[in-house]
């Protein structure tokens, strides 16, 4: 679509210029080595007969590299060449074996789409996908090519909604993350389906993600285990989030109490020491303040960032009093809760 945008900036047609093939007829660019290539530049042409011609050529060689050229004249302004493009295109939807040409193509397709005069013609193209595109675009949908990947997920959506969401999750881009959270959380999907993939939004990375699952979990009528969980989340909006649904429900004594029960155990996992840390910097007290200079010495740095501020937010004397212990912590992230520090 580059390509075409650009070429049509030229103030000249080629039939001006005198130099399409070495001064051969628009007619006569049939046979040589570059014959398609010319014929692609003719259907991007200014002059309507030329586009006319290129789409007449391209239609005519099985080589899929005429396809993507095709689809681009489906929007083409004048009607001859346009019916042209949709009947070279329609008999290339009919053999099975294009599918795969057109999985690659995606990104063009989802650009064409926005245009309304190929509107009609590109349902011939997402009813070819679903019949017979699935494997293909679930290949596509683990492409190197953030792109072409992010395409064939959102194709692959209407045809398997839960292996999109699968897949979408298995990579490592938050933007399919947080689109794949939108699919699960939409209405698109049935009641059994969301419950079959909110758990892969419970143990996503994203906060915000899982914060969407929260407020789906909140809705239901029996989550109050989801809810609980979600009370020693590392962050503190989905913290909150659990806390107050929880409160509207009529449970008003599960904080911090909740927070002292997980930080019991002499073993606390890393995930859930830093959500009650921060639990009870929210609702703790000086009672709290033994069972959380345990943690000061931890070996991971961000459940030590984590006392640390929860001891400056509970006793800011007793961060005074080990200033020393803390000015050695071999981490900026820890260190910047020494007293004075924020204001310096």
């Amino acid at each position: 679509m580059r390509l075409e945008a650009d070429y049509r900036r030229r103030r000249q047609s080629l039939s001006s210029t005198g130099v399409l093939l070495g001064g051969q007829a628009p007619g006569d660019a049939r046979t040589g080595p570059h014959a398609l290539a010319v014929a692609a530049l003719m259907s991007f042409d200014r002059s309507g007969y030329l586009r006319e011609t290129g789409v007449a050529l391209l239609g005519a060689s099985p080589d899929p590299f005429a396809l993507p050229f095709l689809l681009l004249r489906l929007n083409d302004p004048v009607e001859q060449v346009r019916n042209l493009a949709q009947n070279a295109v329609t008999a290339r939807l009919t053999d099975a074996g294009d599918v795969g040409i057109l999985v690659r193509l995606l990104p063009l397709l989802d650009g064409i789409r926005r245009r309304s005069r190929a509107s009609l013609m590109l349902a011939g193209v997402e009813d070819l996908l679903r019949r017979s595109g699935a494997e293909e675009l679930r290949r596509g949908a683990r492409s190197n090519d953030p792109v072409a990947r992010a395409c064939c997920l959102r194709w692959l959506a209407l045809i398997d909604p839960t292996g999109a969401v699968e897949t979408a999750f298995a990579t490592k881009d938050p933007g399919l993350w947080q689109w794949a959270a939108r699919l699960v959380t939409s209405s698109r999907l049935s009641p059994a389906e969301q419950d079959a993939l909110l758990p892969l939004l419970d143990g996503c990375a994203s906060p915000r993600v899982r914060l969407r699952a929260l407020r789906v979990r909140a809705r239901q009528p029996h989550g109050e285990g989801h809810l609980r969980d979600a009370m020693l989340d590392p962050d503190a909006r989905v913290r909150y989030h659990a806390r107050a649904t929880l409160y509207a429900r009529g449970y008003t004594d599960l904080a911090p109490q909740v927070y002292r029960d997980a930080l019991a155990p002499g073993d606390v996992p890393d995930a859930t020491a830093i959500g009650a840390l921060g639990g009870l910097a929210d609702l703790g007290s000086a009672r709290d303040v033994p069972r959380v200079l345990d943690f000061t010495t931890h070996p991971k740095t961000r459940v030590r960032a984590e006392a640390w501020r929860t001891l400056s937010l509970l006793a800011p004397r007793e961060v005074e009093r080990r200033a020393a212990r803390l000015a050695a912590d071999p981490s900026a992230k820890v260190r910047r809760y020494l007293p004075g520090h924020q204001s310096a």
